[in-house]
């Protein structure tokens, strides 16, 4: 088991971007736009990456220790990532849930729930909780049902939103679910009305745009959980702390992808499937470089799972179709089939260099969303709220305000939304995404009146 660091935030945070910068070569290449390893100069490493077979490659990719091990044999600096990367778990409190809550949650997902809530710390002063992307609220019926305060729930897909509350109606839970875009002003307004913000596994600019509007607002308190970090709408990352906006590492969404690329969750069905459409897609790329004369990777969209049972000629040919290249009659799918399987093999062997730096990557995000809070005056925590085998997106930030200003009023936002007047927003019985004229406001005894 690795030392727990003990170093502030910010010095993990300084040591972290160090080590990423001076081994940037190990975990940046893109291992579906190498025809070769990246490293040929490497000498040692591409020897041992030679002995490895598929088994032993599975084996390791399951083990970043065992291969920031091994790779510290060369560079040794990369013996501090273990204790650089270890992050306590959380002290958790034993909750009771009524299992009739669970209806329709997926099994591992209710784990994850009833962990991330044993872990939350609770406080009496939070008069609304704020359900963050909430689906159909699986986690906000927990939080309701073991608080038993208001849950404001927060959700993009009114159908989701729908189903949630007929639930939440049926088992007198008290939440109000509301049809928004959490991008949008008028989920600001939400935002203002709660004093606690949870979010478990939001993704990408979801999560930062919660961090973002809490602090605008005022927020007393945030239980996030982040996830998939590459879903961002611009091409590269936008550090949030002053600290990250100085460092001297940037990001591609591409390199974000990094941090994500751990799953614990498919069974040999999914990892054959993967192997085969990777295999498809890099087959279909050496055909492409030869009929092109190309020396780059073209990437191909998405595709139905099922298209792959038609095999890999006709993959190519889909494949041709759109990027509007002309397929030929006589495609040798034999020979183009071994060069993508060949491929495959060098990719997983990249990959398997950049699984030690897997962790690294995440921290480093959550860092910055911790540096972030702490720049704004919170009071922050770090912990994993489960094991990595639940899910390997295990961190928790738990902030809380360290000092108040104004008084939190449920309906006014502090960040110029309506200049600081009372604002109320369509729950989603009223199912619209702005604010709301008082006549409708009343409808709805829960929503406080326009003055």
């Amino acid at each position: 088991m690795p030392i727990m660091s003990s170093l502030s935030f910010s010095d993990q945070f300084n040591q972290l971007t160090n080590l990423l910068i001076q081994h940037q070569n190990l975990w940046r290449p893109m291992p579906m736009a190498h025809t070769q390893l990246p490293w040929q100069d490497g000498g040692p490493l591409c020897q041992w990456l030679a002995t490895l077979d598929n088994t032993q490659l599975a084996a390791l990719n399951a083990d970043p220790d065992a291969v920031i091990k091994k790779l510290a044999t060369w560079w040794p600096a990369l013996n501090q990532l273990p204790a650089l990367v270890s992050v306590p778990m959380a002290q958790h409190t034993d909750i009771e849930i009524d299992s009739r809550l669970n209806v329709g949650v997926p099994g591992r997902k209710w784990a994850q729930i009833q962990a991330y809530l044993g872990a939350m710390p609770q406080t009496d002063k939070t008069a609304c909780y704020l359900e963050w992307c909430a689906g159909k609220g699986y986690l906000g019926r927990g939080v309701a049902a073991i608080t038993g305060k208001p849950v404001e729930s927060v959700e993009w897909q009114s159908e989701l939103c729908e189903q949630g509350q007929t639930f939440a109606d049926q088992k007198a839970l008290p939440m109000q679910f509301y049809s928004l875009d959490a991008m949008s002003e008028a989920a600001t307004v939400v935002i203002a009305g709660c004093e606690h913000g949870l979010a478990l596994h939001a993704c990408g600019d979801l999560h930062v745009k919660l961090l973002q509007k809490a602090v605008a607002t005022g927020m007393r308190a945030l239980t996030v959980s982040p996830c998939c970090y590459h879903l961002i709408r611009g091409d590269r990352y936008q550090p949030l702390s002053a600290q990250a906006q100085e460092a001297a590492l940037t990001l591609s969404k591409a390199d974000l992808k990094l941090a994500v690329q751990e799953s614990v969750t498919g069974g040999q069905r999914v990892r054959r499937q993967r192997e085969q459409e990777v295999t498809y897609r890099l087959g279909f790329d050496e055909w492409q470089r030869d009929y092109q004369q190309s020396e780059h990777y073209l990437p191909l969209p998405a595709l139905k799972k099922s298209q792959l049972t038609q095999g890999f000629a006709a993959f190519c040919r889909w494949g041709a179709a759109q990027k509007g290249l002309t397929f030929p009659g006589d495609f040798d799918q034999t020979h183009y089939l071994a060069r993508g399987e060949a491929r495959f093999l060098v990719l997983e062997k990249i990959n398997l260099i950049k699984s030690a730096f897997r962790r690294a990557m995440e921290l480093w995000l959550v860092l910055d969303r911790v540096l972030y809070l702490q720049q704004h005056g919170y009071r922050v925590t770090l912990t994993q709220f489960c094991e990595r085998e639940l899910t390997p997106r295990n961190l928790l930030i738990h902030a809380e305000k360290m000092t108040q200003g104004a008084p939190h009023q449920r309906g006014v936002a502090t960040d110029g939304v309506n200049q600081g007047r009372p604002s109320v927003c369509y729950p989603i019985n009223c199912a619209a995404t702005t604010v709301i004229p008082p006549t409708i406001a009343r409808l709805n005894p829960r929503l406080p009146p326009m003055t």
